[in-house]
């Protein structure tokens, strides 16, 4: 069972990346995750209040509520901002992968900062990584704008995946001791308040009005895949298989996102993308 769950998180943030594609080109990516987080926030605040795990707000350290309130900031502010401006530029079936490596640069982290050891596996799941990286990054380009946009396509991927390795860097002092459904349901709507002040002083609310009814659909069904129940997904398979078994099976998401980018956005998988794609999951299963 918590392999299954683990698979169905890796496809549910597959599939809420092929979900914002279309919407990442028309709206700027503050604009575009304000609802979405907001949607997955009240998921998660009614599955809280659902289960009675409100009451343990009061147990919650100043110290952690910095911990907290930092890690979603970088990875949910920051981090998603870089993502969705990477999908605009290079697509899903580039960009997902590369962004889905911070596992291994999470142990980078970790090496540096934590004074983690290091195997012969975690360095070769690192060498792996990074030649997955070198070979996505692969395209023949007929002009100088289309190397640029590529270049910076990649260049917001890997920041989004530094965001995100950081964000569970914080995310680890902050989470002691305390009931991972109770902290997700207040660290996503604190991102969304954030977002929702950040479109307000950009005055961009004008831009949602402009969406149709399809890009509504897709914007809320969104929000509830990838904050929602990719969340939940997430937070119980570490519940039923511990949070390393969790990692490995999690970051196999790219394999999933490159069929569906190809099947419903008819994007072009190169044999290059196909290689590094595997290459990177596979550094990051060593590594995790």
């Amino acid at each position: 069972m918590g392999v299954l769950v683990g698979l169905l998180c890796a496809t549910t943030w597959a599939c809420g990346s092929i979900m914002i594609r279309d919407l990442s080109r028309k709206l700027d990516p503050f604009t575009l995750n304000a609802p979405r987080s907001l949607v997955g926030g009240l998921f998660m605040f009614a599955l809280a209040l659902a289960s009675g795990r409100t009451a343990s707000y009061g147990d919650v350290r100043p110290e952690q509520v910095f911990f907290l309130l930092s890690s979603v900031l970088l990875g949910g502010g920051i981090g998603d901002t870089c993502y969705v401006q990477s999908l605009t530029r290079i697509g899903v079936s580039r960009a997902f992968p590369v962004a889905s490596t911070y596992p291994a640069i999470t142990l980078v982290l970790g090496l540096a900062f934590l004074q983690e050891t290091t195997t012969a596996r975690v360095v070769g799941g690192l060498v792996l990584v990074l030649v997955g990286i070198m070979l996505i990054g692969r395209r023949r380009v007929s002009s100088a704008s289309e190397r640029a946009n590529d270049s910076a396509g990649l260049a917001f991927a890997l920041v989004a995946a530094l965001c995100w390795a950081g964000s569970y860097t914080l995310l680890s002092p902050g989470m002691e001791g305390l009931d991972s459904i109770m902290v997700a349901s207040f660290r996503t709507p604190a991102l969304s308040l954030v977002l929702w002040g950040i479109v307000a002083m950009r005055g961009t609310t004008d831009r949602l009005r402009e969406l149709s009814r399809r890009d509504w659909i897709i914007l809320v069904i969104g929000g509830l895949v990838g904050w929602g129940l990719g969340s939940l997904l997430f937070l119980l398979s570490v519940q039923l298989v511990g949070p390393t078994k969790a990692a490995i099976l999690t970051s196999t998401s790219p394999l999933f996102a490159l069929p569906l980018s190809a099947l419903f956005l008819k994007e072009e998988i190169t044999s290059m993308t196909l290689v590094g794609t595997v290459l990177a999951v596979v550094g990051v299963v060593l590594v995790s």
